[in-house]
């Protein structure tokens, strides 16, 4: 990794200064005609190369006339016989007139001007792959992994190797991890015409028309504010060359490394689950955890940390990447073994109750890489149930750098959530030497069912102007949409405008903000503006205030009808309204009553005094027998799902609500002659359904709603409802089973980990805690209530008469369990 780039000096110019002429006649085009070319490098770099051919397509579609590109000054401009030249990149030409690239570090440059030339050169370090690397998918699987399993001797996969291919483009023969210091030179000096790149593609693309365009007189050197500035989409690898481009000129790039969570290429493989269960975290059922999608490391194992510092060492040998992570696979899970169980700290709560246990493992593979590898970084992020810093580390290695998930929050606009990230970002500092780095969920999972306008500028403003001294790497995730930007007519706004803050955090972002609804949106900008800071500020409240959501959704018709039919405007809203139906559905939903009579359950409170001794007893084994259930035994009975009568086989279920989770008991029986089928005993399988299980849905007050099935043997699937299949089943719980079976009984016990976060859609079900206070309370208008919703069944799959009950019996009439509006309240009192 190039050195860190701590509090750098970012340089902004205006318009003026870069436009106005050194001299009267000084001009590089004039009314239309070329008085100026463009000068590379017999043996320029790439992207010096495809500098100049951007530098030349867009002076032309400005002014019409059309730059030749060259290898030396065909003379010596205005006071001479030849054009002006206009030199991209360092070469023997901008060495003679003393401008080189000597000291800038990765993507800065220089604008500098002379009487009769001017110099657009940076930092323009090429990138070289090293073999074994794949240049497809295909060719991973079929030649190079071999080659892999042969250097590595142990089954490891290969994040460098095998998916390099996704950061280059093959088109444009360039690497995200090029330094492009004179391609951002080409793009600033543009900028300073007046071109814009709001959104990929010509419609998203502002070009002043101007026949003449003057040389500047100018003299200045600009560094990002950020290192390293990294945006999840679009990828410099996709097919459609408008999503690259887009990606090239708001300046983004990437770390070569191996980023994020890097347990996961020493656990993931299968012969590594068959040969070493012992690496594995230990669940409470005290079955190693070696099968899951993430099956997460015993950080104890002194195999698997052996294995982690061999790993890091080849990849340092080998592959020569500076920087590797040693963070947990997503999903953690605490490992329960004696060595580890003991090491959790639950009085620190969800966030920093396994800080020490991860980042002791941490440190302890940093301390011994430093040994052989002094120069190359250890990288984790602080994340899940470790996100708070260890208390037993007093200061971090100084080849440990750290990275806060989430570390811009897109709540940030709130004063409070504002003042919690500097506080998390200044504890973090406190233990280490080194600037951070932070990742950001920003209109991310739109393509797996978040229907939510997610405009951020104001956030992302304040965010930067905040931490951008302490922050050398941003990491902004945004959804899919094959390679490039999902809904890019409401998507490219965020990645934009931080775009524009990672090369100047001192920027006006409401005068950025006012020339983007002047100029993309034209007659509209003021309703369009209005509909886009209304979401910013009420996001929370989108979809579930009616009141609200039907404001936005106003806002945006205005700005619709505002935009003549058949123009660029007209076209540029309609992409943002191809983002709106379900937003639209959703308003219409809200007010839908339920029906009368639904049945109710409270939820028992583990946290009030009363239970102080009963709610430690749990041991998660299946069986119900602890004081946790037993110290308040009323359990509820299940109904036949049509008829609402008792059913043959009962099933009575109890709920409890204790640190952040919602746990359920759950007792079915069964005639000992006829025992339950089961249908799987692995995760995720289908055959699940064939055999007998409880089926959960459950509807916070943030979500509507989430699926999971139980089976006997503890198997588990889990789903988001809200997303359209096959997207529906990336959503992991996190949920923690036990199952038990019994002569003529099962029974369950199920842990759902609850988050307020919704910046992770994909983990945890996301909620307050379900909330309603007593009727009087109520009455009075002193009280509040945020209950939630949800529906248990039982259906007996696979036996001679399938039986099927319900909490909230559907009657006879319900095609599907998949009834929402018949889900049952169930709130905490």
């Amino acid at each position: 990794m190039t050195k860190l780039l701590y509090a750098l000096v970012v340089v902004s110019w205006t318009s003026a200064n870069v436009v106005a002429p050194a001299a009267a006649e000084t001009v590089l085009v004039n009314d239309g005609k070329a008085n100026a070319e463009i000068v590379i490098a017999d043996n320029a770099p790439r992207s010096v190369r495809f500098a100049a051919e951007e530098l030349q397509t867009y002076v032309e579609k400005i002014s019409g006339a059309r730059l030749r590109i060259v290898n030396s000054p065909s003379g010596a401009g205005p006071t001479g016989t030849g054009p002006i030249p206009v030199y991209v990149g360092e070469s023997e030409s901008t060495r003679r007139v003393g401008v080189t690239a000597e000291g800038l570090g990765r993507d800065t440059f220089r604008m500098v001007s002379g009487a009769d030339w001017l110099a657009l050169v940076g930092s323009d370090e090429e990138f070289v792959p090293i073999e074994p690397w794949a240049r497809s998918h295909n060719q991973w699987a079929a030649e190079k992994e071999s080659q892999w399993r042969k250097l590595a001797g142990h089954p490891w996969l290969n994040p460098v190797g095998s998916r390099i291919y996704k950061d280059y483009n093959k088109q444009l023969d360039i690497w995200s991890y090029d330094h492009r210091g004179s391609l951002n030179a080409v793009y600033a000096f543009l900028r300073e015409l007046g071109v814009r790149w709001y959104m990929p593609g010509e419609l998203g693309e502002i070009v002043p028309p101007s026949r003449t365009i003057a040389l500047p007189k100018i003299d200045r050197t600009v560094t990002p504010a950020y290192e390293v500035r990294s945006i999840s989409r679009p990828m410099i690898s996709s097919n459609e060359i408008d999503d690259v481009l887009w990606y090239l000129r708001i300046g983004a790039n990437d770390q070569y490394g191996i980023m994020h969570h890097g347990q996961r290429h020493l656990t993931e493989h299968p012969e590594q689950r068959a040969a070493h269960p012992e690496y594995y975290a230990m669940m409470a059922n005290g079955r190693r955890d070696n099968e899951s999608q993430t099956a997460n490391a015993c950080l104890s194992s002194e195999g698997f940390f052996n294995e982690t510092v061999a790993f890091a060492r080849l990849m340092f040998d080998h592959y020569q990447i500076p920087i590797i992570s040693v963070m947990p696979h997503d999903g953690f899970n605490h490992c329960q073994c004696e060595r580890c169980r003991d090491q959790i700290t639950l009085d620190r709560g969800p966030s920093g109750q396994s800080s020490d246990y991860v980042w002791d493992f941490v440190v302890r593979v940093a301390n011994e890489l430093a040994k052989t590898h002094p120069d190359k970084k250890v990288f984790c992020g602080a994340y899940s149930s470790y996100r708070l810093p260890p208390l037993k580390i007093d200061k971090l290695p100084d080849n440990v750098l750290v990275q806060i998930t989430n570390g811009r929050p897109i709540r940030e606009l709130d004063d409070e959530i504002h003042r919690d990230a500097a506080e998390l970002r200044a504890q973090w500092l406190a233990k280490s030497n080194n600037p951070l780095s932070v990742t950001l969920n920003y209109t991310p999972f739109t393509n797996r069912g978040a229907y939510r306008p997610q405009y951020w500028p104001h956030v992302a403003a304040r965010g930067i102007k905040a931490s951008h001294k302490d922050v050398w790497r941003e990491d902004v995730w945004l959804s899919s949409g094959k390679g490039g930007l999902h809904y890019p007519g409401m998507a490219h706004v965020n990645p934009y405008f931080i775009s524009r803050f990672w090369w100047d955090p001192d920027q006006d972002v409401d005068a950025l903000l006012e020339e983007y609804y002047r100029l993309f949106y034209g007659p509209a900008a003021e309703p369009l503006g209005a509909f886009i800071e209304f979401c910013e500020q009420q996001y929370a409240n989108l979809g579930s205030d009616a009141e609200v959501t039907k404001k936005a959704l106003d806002l945006f018709d205005q700005a619709q009808a505002a935009a003549p039919p058949d123009t660029v405007y007209r076209r540029r809203i309609a992409l943002v309204d191809e983002f709106l139906p379900t937003l639209r559905n959703r308003a219409t939903q809200i007010d839908v009553k339920r029906p009368e009579g639904l049945p109710e359950y409270r939820v028992i409170d583990m946290a009030k005094d009363k239970w102080r001794d009963a709610r430690g007893t749990l041991k998660m084994d299946g069986k119900l027998d602890e004081a946790f259930w037993t110290a308040y035994h009323y359990p509820r009975s299940l109904r036949d799902v049509a008829t609402s009568q008792k059913p043959k086989h009962p099933a009575r279920f109890m709920a409890r609500w204790w640190n952040d989770s919602l746990y359920f008991g759950i007792r079915c029986e069964f005639d000992k002659s006829e025992p339950p089928i089961v249908g799987s005993q692995q995760d995720r399988d289908p055959a699940i359904w064939q055999g007998e299980h409880l089926e959960l849905l459950i509807e916070t007050d943030k979500h509507s709603y989430y699926q999971v099935v139980v089976n006997p043997a503890g198997a588990l699937i889990d789903l988001d409802r809200a997303v359209k299949l096959p997207g529906a089943y990336d959503w992991s719980s996190q949920a923690e089973v036990a199952a038990h079976i019994g002569e003529d009984f099962w029974s369950v016990e199920l842990r759902l980990p609850v988050t307020t976060s919704d910046e992770d859609p994909l983990h945890q079900m996301i909620g307050s805690r379900p909330f309603q206070a007593k009727q009087e309370s109520l009455e009075s208008g002193k009280g509040t209530s945020l209950p939630w919703y949800f529906n248990l069944y039982r259906k007996r799959s696979g036996t001679k008469d399938v039986e099927t009950t319900a909490f909230s019996p559907l009657g006879p009439d319900a095609k599907s369990f998949h009834e929402p509006l018949k889900f049952a309240r169930i709130y905490v009192q």
